[in-house]
Parts: C-alpha cells; structure tokens; sequence
C-alpha cells in the first residue's frame, strides 16, 4: 500500500475505502468495498450529479464533501487532485451517546 493510502487507516471505525480516478476508474479499494463496481459506479455518478450543481446561490462553488448515510454505515465521498475518495465507516450507535 503506498503512503498515501495509509490515512485510510487512521480513519475511525472504517471497514473500507475506494479511490477513483477523475473518468471513474477505480485506481484502489479496499474492505468492504474491495473489488464493488456497483458501489463505485454509484458513488461516480453522485459525483457527476453534484459537481453540475452550485453550493451558493450566486457564485460558482462545487461541493466539498458529500456524505450518504442509513442505520448501518456511513459513506464520505469528497474530490481531490483529479481523484475522487470514498470511505465507508460503522455508523455510531445511538445507544453508545
């Protein structure tokens, strides 16, 4: 694993990860999304949508960060350096608060 992929393990309670290139090739995925071009695909296509769209009502500003979430798990999705990262956490129990 190269250096740069090594942040993914400081990511708490994460069970996997994918990064993509800026066309949508998946470049390195790991956990449970290891090998899911369905979940990238998906995750692509979030991107695409969001990135025709502006944040601010006046200027020209793309998204940061998107995040998607259920009961179970938690997906960050944000782009950098002509990359796209997605990460896939354990959701926090609401019992644990």
């Amino acid at each position: 694993m190269s250096v740069s992929l090594k942040v993914f393990d400081d990511v708490p309670d994460c069970v996997g990860y994918i990064v993509m290139s800026a066309d949508g090739f998946v470049e390195h995925s790991h956990g449970d999304l290891q090998n899911n071009e369905a979940v990238a695909n998906l995750i692509y296509k979030m991107v695409l949508c969001a990135v025709k769209m502006s944040v601010h009502p006046t200027k020209q500003m793309s998204f940061e960060r998107i995040t998607v979430s259920d009961d179970q798990y938690v997906y960050c999705i944000s782009c950098a350096n002509n990359h796209i990262y997605a990460v896939k956490r354990r959701q926090e129990s609401s019992t644990m608060a």
